[in-house]
């Protein structure tokens, strides 16, 4: 805990910083080095899984997280390090919501297609599949008047039927109901597990990443305290004192190495599932 919390009772030092800088230097070769998984094989599980979810593919909807859990990445990692003049730069604040976007991202498309048992990745994917149509119909209620928005409210019930029979065609779905996702929180938990169950999170895990960069968002001032670099600029008058918020460059390099860690472990579920069948049968040519 002491290696997060009481930032601001130190300075960060030029080691610190220096260590940091290795890290992201090493993590961005790492990331530059991916490659996109390469569409399912014929016989393989995530096929299978794609058309019991054919309104919106699995396959598919763990694209387009990926997509943006990399976007993030990259518009963060040529912020913080400009590769022509060398130079390194840190925002206090900014920098923490594209972190934040994409340990979202990774985990959403992770927890999707984390379990073992295929009608609950298949359930998953029909539950964010539902979701977004039910924001859809939610978006247009909210811009538009009543009879503007009925289409769209159209839309959202014919397809959510679809859905509830993409659900139960999975016999061991029928008697599940239809809902959204369970709370980010609880995604960002599930694919945060502890060794053993019930210890601390690590502070590397998506969950405590995605725990400190919602605290710069939201504006948490005694977390944003502790986890960035506060210099104090003036004597408190008896009601407050005046402070110069810094950022920390060490726990920006970590979280962006946790991201990238996170899609790197995306990828080779994907690449499993794309390249295995069912009964643990690899469909890739014998080496």
């Amino acid at each position: 805990m002491n290696q997060v919390m009481g930032a601001h009772d130190r300075v960060e030092t030029a080691e610190a910083m220096e260590v940091a800088t290795l890290l992201l230097l090493r993590v961005r070769t790492r990331f530059e080095a991916l490659d996109e998984p390469s569409e399912a094989m014929a016989g393989s599980m995530l096929v299978a899984e794609n058309a019991a979810t054919a309104f919106d593919p699995v396959e598919y909807q763990v694209a387009r997280h990926r997509a943006r859990a990399v976007d993030a990445l990259e518009m963060l990692m040529d912020s913080m390090h400009d590769r022509t003049s060398g130079r390194l730069e840190a925002r206090p604040m900014a920098m923490y919501a594209l972190v934040r976007m994409s340990i979202e991202a990774s985990a959403m498309a992770l927890w999707t297609i984390q379990s073992s048992k295929k009608h609950d990745r298949i359930l998953r994917a029909l539950q964010v599949a539902y979701a977004h149509i039910v924001e859809y119909a939610d978006f247009a209620s909210v811009v538009g008047k009543e009879d503007e928005a009925a289409p769209y409210i159209k839309f959202r019930d014919d397809k959510t039927e679809r859905l509830v029979g993409l659900k139960d065609a999975v016999g061991t779905l029928r008697q599940k109901e239809l809902t959204k996702p369970p709370k980010l929180w609880r995604i960002l938990q599930a694919v945060s597990p502890t060794v053993p169950p019930g210890q601390p999170y690590g502070v590397d895990s998506p969950y405590v990443v995605w725990k400190m960069t919602s605290a710069f968002l939201h504006g948490s001032d005694h977390l944003t305290r502790d986890l960035g670099d506060f210099e104090q600029v003036t004597e408190s008058d008896g009601v407050g004192a005046t402070f110069m918020v810094k950022p920390s460059w060490s726990l920006l390099c970590s979280c962006v190495a946790a991201c990238v860690m996170e899609v790197e472990k995306l990828d080779a579920r994907v690449r499993y599932l794309g390249t295995t069948a069912y009964g643990e049968r690899s469909l890739l040519p014998s080496a």
